[in-house]
């Protein structure tokens, strides 16, 4: 069963939890070493100095009435490929790591690491994630609609919607739907002048504020408190955009 609620989809969207189209056509590529300079690590629990409630850099969340909202045991994103930026706006990316056509599946509550490579020593405002708009998730506990063990699955960029784009702005296409998920490779741009990014023609939802740029050499994690990541009505059960942000 699949289902993200109405009042979130638009929220879900603004995650966009990451990544791009196979074509690189127009960024840079790296020549990667033995020695990473970069590590990015996941992690499915809140940073420290943030919460659910008030993240570091994170979007707000307003729960619509009626539902409980429960934690998950895993949630799992399909990741293609890192780009960084020297400019707010995203322009110019760098590919810092390809993991390929077919992708990897990275469950956030395993600490993975989700990303490594050498980009140049630099101050980065800007970092894209290239991924899969499925998000697959499993909750901790039986709850309302929730059962333990059930994997359930979301689409975050769905038939009807429009206008978002990959690393250099080729328009992506929206397929699937709450009940039949489909597969697009969709971008995530996370950035500290997302005026910049939505004047150089990035849609909004798939916009996330960078609380602090990136630096180089150094590592980071990209944290998904998925702490009330499901959602049950008390009959139908989905996953919620989780809160998503950078430590």
């Amino acid at each position: 069963m699949s289902l993200f609620f109405k009042p979130y989809a638009a929220l879900a969207r603004a995650l966009a939890t990451v990544l791009f189209l196979a074509g690189c056509a127009g960024s840079t590529v790296l020549t990667h070493t033995s020695t990473p300079a970069l590590v990015v690590y996941g992690s499915g629990a809140p940073a420290v100095g943030g919460s659910a409630a008030s993240p570091s850099g994170a979007p707000m969340l307003t729960p619509p009435d009626g539902l409980t909202f429960g934690s998950v045991a895993s949630f799992t994103i399909k990741l293609y490929a890192l780009y960084v930026s020297t400019s707010g706006d995203c322009s110019s990316p760098v590919l810092v790591q390809d993991l390929g056509t077919a992708g990897v599946d990275k469950d956030f509550m395993t600490n993975p690491v989700l990303f490594e490579g050498t980009p140049a020593a630099a101050t980065y405002p800007c970092v894209m994630f290239k991924m899969s708009d499925v998000l697959r998730s499993r909750p901790s506990s039986t709850f309302g609609g929730c059962t333990l063990g059930t994997e359930y699955t979301g689409d975050i960029y769905r038939a009807g919607d429009s206008a978002w784009v990959d690393v250099n702005l080729n328009p992506i296409v929206a397929t699937g739907s709450d009940t039949v998920p489909s597969n697009d490779h969709v971008t995530i741009f996370i950035t500290r002048d997302t005026v910049a990014a939505l004047g150089r023609g990035i849609n909004h939802g798939q916009l996330v504020p960078l609380g602090a740029s990136l630096i180089v050499p150094g590592q980071l994690t990209f944290h998904v408190d998925a702490s009330h990541a499901m959602a049950t009505d008390g009959t139908r059960c989905g996953m919620e955009k989780p809160v998503f942000w950078f430590q």
